[in-house]
This record gives structure tokens, C-alpha cells and sequence, in this order.
């Protein structure tokens, strides 16, 4: 996001008329592990910064660590719980908020924490996301099974039609449902999620792609034999990166190559334990263990034709 002359001036004077230069301090250090304002601002240690000062140099610091959006929501919270053992009202918030949101963010509640507007803009991380920090998340991964037989057997033409129209059929059922491409690579990738009942919106993206799977192989597929696609689902603590190569090598990742391995299978969805087990009930009673009892590591969902 970038932070304009004008919002950065109103943010260092809502410091300024909210709390004395020791408040403001705290504030920094909550975000900035070991922040020093007096080595920062170049004042000698036996003398008193002015508020003035300090509020624009931590203000300065703040955006120039790229955690301005931080400070905010450590104002939010300031204003709404207090500060230190006593009430607190930050002035300009009001303002503050209407530029933050003009420029395309939201502030989710839930989390307490800024977010992309996705009517506006759709990044990796959802304009949210620290490098190098870790977060729970929930994640569909999806692979197209064959894929160099169907590389060699069908036209070019055909092969990119048919791999854009699942791209378009994953990217329906994840829109909706706040989630974010993490891979893609033709014919298969990862999805995050991370807001709301993740688990829940994992999940519930993974059966309706398959479902419109089972009816785009019925309907509209140029190939002469469905396109078969695994897909799972897992959840778990991980380490935020914009790279790929470190992504893959990620703990998280290697459950659901495990899964993707050994696992999933063609026409199914597998999910490991920790997603069913914040699955709402009626969700979760779709899949079955796969072992003697309900202590499985992963479990299946399968679409079978009712026997008369």
C-alpha cells in the first residue's frame, strides 16, 4: 500500500493529540521488536524529545519497515480497549480509516487485521501477510492425474482449452470464498485460505469443484475421456514466503504431497485429521476414515450412484 504525505502527517498528528511521547514509545515496540527512538531520532539520551518529533519519526519508521497497516490496527485496538491500564481516543481515526479503505482495504474484524478489498485487488497474501511470519492456514491442493498421456494425445489446443477451463472452474469456487492462488503450474496447484472458517471454505471449495468436475467431463470436455484431477485438503502453522521453492519445502507441504501420493485418489477428495476436526458436523459426515476408526489420519469423500 502506499501511504501518502497526507495520510502519514494525519497519522503522526493523531499521535500527537492521543498520547504523550512514553505512550507512543510502547506503541512502536509493539511493533518494531527493540525499537529505540532516542538512536533512531539522533536525540542525546539525557534530553526529552519534543511529541512533534517523535510522532513523525516513529510514524516514518513505521512506513518505511513497510508496517504502517500494523500501526493502525494497534490504533483500532488502542481506541476500542484502551491503553496501558486506561481509556483512550485516537483522534482522526475516522479519517484515517476512510483513506486506508479508499485505497483498497477493508479491516476485518474477525482477525483485527487489514485486508485487501477483493472487489478491488487480489494478491498472494491478501495485502495482509508478513513475510517470514508464521500463520494458520488451510489449504486445497489439486493435481491433474495424466497428465503427460493427455499432453501426448491431444492437440495443443485442446490441452490448453481443456487445463484453462479447470483453472476457471477452481477459480469459482475459491473467489467466493476469499481463497488465493499460492501455485499454479498448469495442470494443478495450491490454494491458502486463511479467513473465516478456513477449513470450512477449504473444504466446501474442494466438493464444489468436484462436483462441477463430475459435470464438465459430461458436458462441455474436448477430451475423449474425463479429466481426472486429485484433490486434498490440509490445514497447519506455516511460514509465510513469496517463494515458491521455499513454499514447497514447507512441513505443510509435505503432508500434502504425502496425501497427494498415497491418498487421493481419482473421482475423490481427501482431507487429513486436523481439517475434519473443525469441519462443521454435517460437512464432516461426508467423509470416511481411511483405517478401522475415527482416529484416521485422512479420510474421503466419494460421489457413488444410490443403488436401487
Amino acid at each position: 500500500m502506499q501511504i501518502s504525505r497526507h495520510l502519514a502527517n494525519m497519522c503522526a498528528r493523531a499521535l500527537i493529540e492521543s498520547m504523550d511521547v512514553r505512550s507512543m514509545r510502547h506503541l512502536a515496540k509493539r511493533i518494531i521488536k527493540d525499537y529505540d527512538l532516542q538512536k533512531r531520532s539522533g536525540f542525546p539520551e539525557s534530553f526529552a524529545i519534543p511529541s512533534i518529533d517523535a510522532a513523525k519519526q516513529i510514524v516514518g519508521d513505521i512506513i518505511s519497515e513497510k508496517l504502517f497497516l500494523q500501526l493502525i490496527q494497534n490504533l483500532i485496538h488502542m481506541d476500542q480497549e484502551g491503553f496501558m491500564g486506561r481509556k483512550i481516543r485516537i483522534s482522526y481515526l475516522n479519517d484515517i480509516l476512510k483513506e486506508i479503505y479508499n485505497s483498497g482495504f477493508i479491516f476485518d474484524s474477525d482477525n483485527q487485521m487489514f485486508i485487501e478489498n477483493s472487489r478491488i485487488q487480489r494478491t498472494r497474501n491478501w495485502g495482509a501477510l508478513q513475510e517470514g511470519t508464521s500463520y494458520t492456514l488451510a489449504f486445497l491442493a489439486i493435481d491433474i492425474i495424466g497428465n503427460t498421456r493427455i499432453v501426448q494425445n491431444y492437440s495443443r489446443e485442446i490441452v490448453e482449452t481443456t487445463y484453462t477451463e479447470l483453472k476457471y472452474i477452481v477459480q469459482n469456487a475459491i473467489d467466493k470464498r476469499n481463497g488465493r492462488f499460492w501455485m499454479w503450474e498448469g495442470d494443478g496447484g495450491v490454494v491458502a485460505f486463511f479467513f473465516g472458517n478456513k477449513n470450512n471454505n477449504a473444504t466446501l471449495s474442494a466438493l464444489e469443484i468436484y462436483n462441477n468436475l463430475f459435470l464438465y467431463n459430461r458436458t462441455i470436455c474436448k477430451l475423449t475421456q474425463p479429466l481426472e484431477v486429485r484433490i486434498s485438503v490440509h490445514s497447519g502453522v506455516c511460514e509465510y514466503t513469496e517463494q515458491n521453492n521455499t513454499f514447497k519445502k514447507l512441513e505443510v507441504m509435505k503432508t500434502i504431497n504425502e496425501m497427494e501420493k498415497k491418498y487421493s485418489k481419482p473421482e475423490s477428495i481427501c482431507i487429513s485429521y486436523p481439517v475434519r476436526m473443525m469441519l462443521d458436523g454435517f460437512i464432516a459426515d461426508q467423509f470416511s476414515p481411511l483405517g478401522l476408526n475415527n482416529t484416521s489420519k485422512y479420510y474421503r469423500y466419494k460421489m457413488e450412484w444410490e443403488k436401487c
